[in-house]
């Protein structure tokens, strides 16, 4: 069977490969389309397996939301020119879609779910076969806001960041433009901040443990009656530079206000109350 330039171009449409590649399937296939397609597959799965181990140091952070949720992920490769491949773009934007639909937790719940390719994974694997170079998800979270609230969120330029909080509002109306606005600018204070979580008791206690440990070791000179004293004032210091309802908001102009009272502010002058529930922030390669 002769292969003509329409078979060539709807093999490419459906699988991503080279020109060269689908003419050549479909001359193995005798011009069977199917079989053609599911030849180029397999392909692409190999390729997959065999680039499963080499370093992805590029990709990006993303961000969709809709309504009252939202969802973010991490997704990485090799090189930063494969971020602009129109087949990346689509994945990115293939895990957000099914991150909101399934309300993904994590990275593992998001590779697990279903898509048209059968699930993520599957459908990473098929773009790994066409960029030629390891495809990973890395990180993947979706956040709902709680009701009446709002999200705030903020994907950095550089596609490398991201933030989103979620928002509890009483008696203020999620619709406020200052108070959206509010949301935003924390999530994106949160980009630039980089805090380790919102909320003392949501960092990492190892982490905490380890400050002590160098903090006793600089207080131990001291007198022993004012020790205490001094590692509580060093402690309040890392929580101020850590936690991010306690780090100064970076867009207040006399560098005075905390994310809280900034929120506080904001909310009072809305008529109400408000605060962050919840908290995510991706960065590339963190």
């Amino acid at each position: 069977m002769a292969i003509d330039a329409k078979m060539i171009k709807e093999l490419r449409e459906k699988t991503g490969m080279g020109i060269t590649q689908c003419k050549k399937a479909l001359e193995e296939c005798s011009g069977d389309m199917e079989q053609a397609e599911m030849n180029l597959r397999k392909q692409g799965l190999d390729k997959a397996a065999k680039k499963a181990d080499r370093p992805t140091g590029q990709g990006v952070v993303a961000i969709s939301h809709q309504g009252d949720k939202a969802a973010m992920i991490e997704l990485a490769c090799e090189q930063e020119p494969t971020t602009n491949n129109e087949r990346f773009i689509a994945l990115v934007q293939l895990g957000l879609e099914t991150a909101l639909k399934e309300k993904v937790k994590s990275a593992d719940d998001l590779v697990k779910a279903s898509t048209p390719d059968g699930t993520y994974a599957d459908s990473i694997k098929a773009v790994i076969g066409v960029v030629g170079e390891n495809v990973q998800l890395k990180k993947a979270v979706t956040m709902d806001a709680p009701a009446g609230g709002l999200i705030g969120y903020y994907a950095h330029f550089n596609r490398k960041a991201g933030s989103m909080v979620s928002i509890k509002l009483e008696n203020v109306d999620a619709s406020n433009d200052t108070v959206k606005t509010a949301a935003n600018d924390i999530a994106m204070h949160a980009v630039a901040a980089r805090p380790l979580g919102w909320r003392r008791e949501d960092i990492d206690p190892t982490i905490i443990a380890k400050e002590k440990e160098v903090m006793m070791e600089e207080v131990k000179t001291k007198p022993e009656a004012i020790q205490e004293k001094i590692l509580d004032g060093k402690m309040a210091k890392f929580y101020g530079d850590k936690v991010l309802t306690e780090q100064i908001f970076v867009k207040d102009p006399d560098g005075k206000a905390t994310v809280k009272s900034m929120l506080d502010a904001v909310a009072k002058a809305a008529g109400g109350k408000a605060e962050i529930v919840d908290f995510a922030r991706f960065e590339l390669g963190l």
